[in-house]
């Protein structure tokens, strides 16, 4: 086990394209994504631990290593790091790839999303996979000294007596989901959005995440999960494609509470474009769409 997150400024390394997912900055809080973090003395994996931090574990980002790590499949670099441990501030280093990518907060419970690991392609044209799993934690504070009670019985008082209480957070697991996306050149950049319910039952909220490439043709793909307050639940994903004059190819999800959405019902609007030989004149437009019943727990597809 090791520790955390970075990139723009990774790209000044070896230009792996796993730097692009975290968007890191000096000074960023970063969110411990793996079950157990190791906090180093240096940035190596044979160096000391000094501390180890669980999943939800929050640390800034001090400065950036010049020294990478691979595992997993991931080739990331190292981040000197500041957190605040028993009371204390300390420092470390912290492995990017233990870090989640996207952090969000509903009610008491964080929802986070990273790359559990990368899976190479059969062949070195062919690109990689990545494995990411989201995970939803209840995190509360608890005080960790016990409370004593003495009994003065010639008065018939009783007088309590307490210690310094000393407040730790706990993560609690409530749910977690897999899902394998497209990685390299089809996942230069990510980004999670989370968003209300929409008007269907039974969900708090929806996570959205978002992988997408840079080259014309390489589609955008969008993955929906619903959130109960103690489950996820997939949703209908869509995906989004455009080739610079020749096609594009548009999908939209329509939510009961939007602008043409209904009850009780996901609608997927999908239109697909061809165009001339200018590049810009459209010759050929369909639309058709596709509708997802929703009974609190699954959308059925009609």
């Amino acid at each position: 086990m090791l520790l955390l997150t970075a990139t723009p400024a990774a790209a000044q390394l070896s230009g792996n394209v796993e730097y692009n997912l975290w968007r890191v900055q000096q000074g960023d809080t970063l969110t411990i994504f793996s079950d157990k973090a190791y906090i180093r003395q240096s940035p190596s994996p044979q160096a000391p631990i000094v501390d180890s931090l669980i999943t939800g574990s929050s640390v800034i980002a001090a400065k950036l290593t010049e020294t990478e790590l691979t595992l997993r499949g991931m080739t990331t670099p190292w981040w000197q790091v500041r957190y605040k441990a028993g009371g204390k501030q300390k420092e470390g280093y912290l492995w990017l790839g233990l870090t989640a990518l996207g952090q969000y907060t509903k009610d008491s419970v964080q929802l986070l999303y990273g790359i559990e690991k990368v899976i190479p392609g059969a062949s070195k044209e062919d690109d990689p996979k990545y494995v990411v799993v989201l995970k939803a934690l209840n995190t509360s504070l608890h005080s960790t000294d016990k409370k004593e009670t003495a009994h003065n019985v010639s008065n018939k008082k009783e007088t309590s007596h307490h210690s310094a209480d000393k407040k730790e957070t706990s993560h609690h697991l409530l749910d977690k989901k897999e899902l394998t996306v497209p990685g390299g050149q089809f996942a230069i950049s990510t980004e999670g959005k989370l968003l209300g319910n929409m008007g269907l039952d039974k969900l708090t909220a929806i996570l959205r995440l978002c992988f997408s490439g840079e080259a014309c043709g390489i589609p955008t793909d969008y993955y929906y999960y619903g959130w109960t307050g103690n489950k996820f639940l997939v949703l209908p994903q869509k995906s989004n494609v455009f080739d610079a004059g020749a096609i594009s190819h548009d999908e939209v999800l329509l939510f009961p509470k939007e602008p043409g959405g209904q009850a009780g019902k996901i609608i997927k609007v999908i239109k697909d474009e061809e165009f001339g030989e200018d590049g810009e004149k459209v010759v050929k437009s369909t639309t058709n769409r596709e509708v997802f019943i929703w009974d609190g727990a699954k959308a059925i597809k009609k």
